[in-house]
Order: structure tokens, then sequence, then C-alpha cells
């Protein structure tokens, strides 16, 4: 009897998507057998390998077809991280067919070139599970476009914006991620086909056609020049992926700061059932914005990672080699689980309406102080009108009273502002500028 999940809380941060289906061994083996494949079609184009034996590679390109004993019994002797594949490959093929696997290919060719296939799934399931968190939160914006909070700075009450306004900075942070990898297609999802040490020498005057005929079967770009030795393109990836937990971790920091029983705004859905402490039964911890602003910082490491496969020696390292698949399987993992996460928490958020509107007032209109001083501008001049307030407030806050009701003893508002007026001036909602504005303008209208 097994016990999923007993250990570490979540292997590879609960991705599921991602980590069986993109990396998993026969996904990773079978990626390798389609460059194989790929590439004897091509080299069948351009007159190198038989077509009947090409056809029959094509054919036989499946891993379901493999002899896993061959396979492992390969991978052991040779201690080879290809030739396993290969020897199994060539054991379902006929010998004549067999002969011509990775006629003219080095191990980076097909390495590279397979690895940049399973990014490139990767991609796309954080790609579209990115676009249905935007939409989830382009709802939530335009559903709470005019509910007015306290907006603050420096983790301090400062001024009125609306919860559409903030969840909509949320929403453009992610667009511009999403931007980056509409970008970022062209320069990362490039096959490799070079060589020994990327000159094309096997196959000299044919290499060129066999590369650019591999690639476009394989969907993929075809380089200027090999890039065994520049990794610039994977350590892009590695940083547009962090980026958007990064983003994410950012949205679940905010949720969990406002879950504070002290401020309690925003809230991780509740259902009953749900326990937040094993001692204090009162308790609705917020696990899952915890986890979001977690794996955000942990993104961060695994740029740094990347950043370190950049400096390689010569021509091809494999030291690099040694590296890079911990990373960017675990980069691929973290932001597939963790936007799992986000759909789940932004889509049960709660947002309390009555502790928003309460928290609003808790400064006693100190919050309108900027709204004060601007209107005494036009009297007094911008430097003077944040003196007499900055006078004000500083009263207000070590008598605790009003800041209205101080301002309505001094004569120099009074002799500017009605009562009347400076009871609109000090209305929330006359306060939150263009909010209302920029989330339309980020979150459309419908």
């Amino acid at each position: 009897m097994g016990f999923s999940g007993a250990g570490m809380e979540e292997e590879y941060y609960g991705s599921r998507d991602v980590l069986e289906g993109v990396f998993g061994g026969a996904n990773t083996i079978q990626k390798m057998m389609d460059v194989e494949a790929a590439l004897a079609w091509a080299e069948c184009e351009a007159g190198l390998v038989p077509e009947q034996y090409a056809g029959e590679i094509q054919e036989k390109c499946s891993v379901k077809l493999l002899d896993e004993a061959v396979y492992a019994e390969a991978r052991r002797t040779t201690g080879h991280p290809l030739m396993g594949m290969l020897r199994a490959y060539k054991a379902i093929c006929s010998k004549e067919a067999g002969e011509y696997l990775h006629y003219g290919a080095t191990t980076q060719d097909i390495s590279d070139t397979a690895l940049i296939l399973q990014l490139r799934e990767a991609w796309d399931i954080v790609e579209d599970k990115t676009r249905r968190l935007r939409e989830i939160l382009s709802g939530k914006a335009r559903e709470y476009r005019s509910l007015v909070m306290i907006g603050r700075t420096n983790d301090q009450q400062a001024m009125p914006i609306t919860l559409g306004f903030k969840i909509s900075t949320w929403i453009d942070e992610l667009d511009r991620c999403l931007e980056r990898m509409e970008q970022g297609r062209e320069r990362i999802f490039v096959g490799q086909f070079a060589g020994a040490v990327g000159t094309m020498a096997s196959l000299e005057q044919e290499g060129p056609r066999v590369q650019k005929l591999l690639l476009e079967r394989l969907g993929l770009a075809a380089p200027k020049i090999s890039w065994f030795a520049t990794r610039d393109r994977l350590a892009e990836f590695t940083f547009d992926l962090a980026m958007i937990c990064g983003a994410v971790g950012r949205m679940g920091n905010e949720v969990y700061n406002e879950q504070r029983s002290e401020v309690n705004e925003l809230a991780e859905g509740y259902a009953l059932g749900k326990v937040g402490s094993s001692t204090m039964p009162h308790k609705r911890n917020p696990f899952l914005p915890g986890r979001l602003a977690g794996r955000g910082r942990i993104a961060g490491t695994l740029v740094m990672r990347a950043m370190q496969c950049l400096e390689n020696t010569n021509e091809r390292d494999c030291r690099t080699l040694c590296i890079e698949p911990y990373h960017l399987k675990e980069i691929c993992c973290l932001v597939d689980g963790t936007l799992d996460i986000a759909l789940e928490l932004f889509g049960q958020m709660e947002v309390h309406e009555d502790q928003i509107r309460y928290n609003l007032e808790i400064l006693q209109g100190l919050i309108y102080s900027e709204a004060l001083m601007m209107r005494l501008a036009e009297a007094y001049g911008r430097m003077e009108a944040h003196e007499l307030v900055y006078e004000l407030a500083m009263a207000a806050i070590g008598q605790k009273r009003q800041l209205k009701e101080l301002a309505l003893a001094d004569s120099r508002v009074t002799a500017h502002l009605t009562e009347e007026e400076l009871e609109n001036l000090m209305r929330p909602e006359h306060y939150t500028g263009l909010a209302e504005h920029f989330v339309d303008q980020v979150a459309g209208t419908e």
C-alpha cells in the first residue's frame, strides 16, 4: 500500500501536467526518437539515406515499441546518456535501417533538440494557464472596479484606490510576462544540428540543407551557427518562467498580508472541513497565498543556476549538461504547480467588503491629507499648504481626533473651504483619481 505525498508536501511542486506529461521518462525518450526519425527523413530528402530505411525509422518511432531491458542495459554498460535509446531503437529496426540512425549527428544535436521540444511543450502549458489566470483576474477587476479600499505604501495606510485597480496591476504584470513569452518563442525554440564541434564536417555541404529540413519538420527555427556552448536561450527560458512565478508570488503575498486578522480584506476561500491549525481550531491560515509567495522566491534561485551555465569551455562542455536538466525541469514544474494554485486561489478568493469599508476610517480622515493639501494649494501654494496640513495631521494623530474636526477649527482652512466642501473632499469615492479608468484600460469593460 502506498502513501502518495507522505514525504515532501508535493514532489516537484505539485506539478501534474508538466511533471509526467512533459518530463516523464517515456516522453523524454520519445522526443529523442522524434529527432532521430526527423533526421533520417531529412537526410533521405537530401539523398543521404535510402527512402525505404528512412521510412522504416519513421514508422518505428515510438517509445512503446522499445525493449526497456535493452535500453537499461545499454545505458548501464555504456554510461552514455543517448546510447541506451539508440541501441534500443536500432534493435526494433532492420539491420540495414538501423545503420542509418544518428547518421552524421553528435549526441548534443539530439539531446539539445529533444530538450527544446520538451521545453516547448511545457511553455505551451504554462502560457495557456497564465492566460486562464489573466481571464479570472480580469473578471475580478471588472467586478470590483469601483469598490473603494485603502491603498497602502510601505505597509502604511496611504490613500483610497479601488480593489479593481489593485487587481489590474497584477494583470498588467501578467501581460508583460505573456509578452515576453511571445517574443521569446523566436529566440528560444531553436534546434541543433551541427556535428561534433559545430562545423557540420560529417555531412559537409549537405549539412545546412539537412539541418533546415530536420528543424522544419520539428517546427523549430534553425540557428545561424551551432550553440553547443552558448546557453543564453535556456537562461532566457528560465528567466521568463521565473518572472511568471515572481508575478504570481506578488499576488499571493498581497492576499497573504490582507488576510491578516487586523486587515481581513481579502482571503483564501474557505469551505467547511478546511483546517488552518492542528492546535488552534479558530485559525484560517492563508496556506495557498503563502505557497505562491514562497514559490516566487524559489524561482529566483533557479535563475541563478541558469546563469551559471552561460560560462562554458571551448566548443562543447558536458559540465553544463550535468546542471541544466535539473533547473529546467524544476522551473517548468514550479511554474506549472504555482499556476494551478493561483487558478484555485483567485477562482474562489473572498472579498470582505464590510471590512474594506471599515478600514477606510481607521485613520480618522488622515488618508485625505493630500486631497486637502491640493485644495488649499490653490490659495496658499503647494509648499505652504503642505506645512499647514502637516501641522493639522500631526495634531490629529497626537490628540487622536478627526482631521476634519481640526480642519474646521482652523481659520486658515475655513477661509477657503466650507464644511460641506470639506465633507465632500473627504469622501473616499471622491479621491480615487483615475482608478476606474485604469481598470478599463487593463481589464477591459466586458
